[in-house]
């Protein structure tokens, strides 16, 4: 008896790579979507954190329900970048989750790396959730506890 008598046919090599490489596609798409998760109703925000002082500053975001994630250490004289969105509704800060959901940022505190309980002290961020620009810096120092001037916006040439 024929194999193919049933009328199942095997499926050719060509679609078995196609289907192979659209697989791949969609699997390396997938970690970029929760980045994406923004929607039409936020756009996004990079604060970058300079670090004015003479030793190691660290840097922590706090969520609401006491979630806190370290955003990194910043050498003197060096730089730290936060990519946050904002939403356009209220200019509520947030991060997405990894499952996509938005993480809401209630304040970013920065303190000496060695003595952090001490010097910490959270970073304005009025301007921008006031604001409307895609980047803002700021600047702390430290002197006895951390101080960090408000954002401003950074323009690209």
């Amino acid at each position: 008896m024929n194999a193919n008598a049933g009328g199942c046919k095997a499926a050719p090599p060509v679609g078995r790579l196609y289907a192979l490489a659209l697989a791949a596609i969609v699997a390396l798409a997938l970690p970029s979507l929760p980045a994406r998760a923004a929607g039409l109703d936020s756009h996004d925000v990079i604060l970058s954190i300079t670090n004015a002082s003479g030793e190691p500053m660290r840097c922590q975001i706090l969520f609401g329900h006491f979630v806190v994630t370290e955003a990194g250490t910043i050498p003197p004289g060096g730089d730290l970048a936060i990519a946050l969105f904002r939403q356009d509704s209220d200019g509520a800060l947030w991060i997405a989750r990894a499952d996509g959901r938005r993480m809401m940022i209630e304040t970013i505190d920065c303190g000496a790396a060695a003595r952090w309980t001490e010097t910490r002290r959270q970073i304005p961020l009025l301007p921008a959730r006031a604001g409307r620009e895609p980047r803002y810096g700021t600047t702390c120092r430290l002197e006895g506890a951390v101080t960090c001037e408000e954002p401003m916006p950074v323009h690209q040439p």
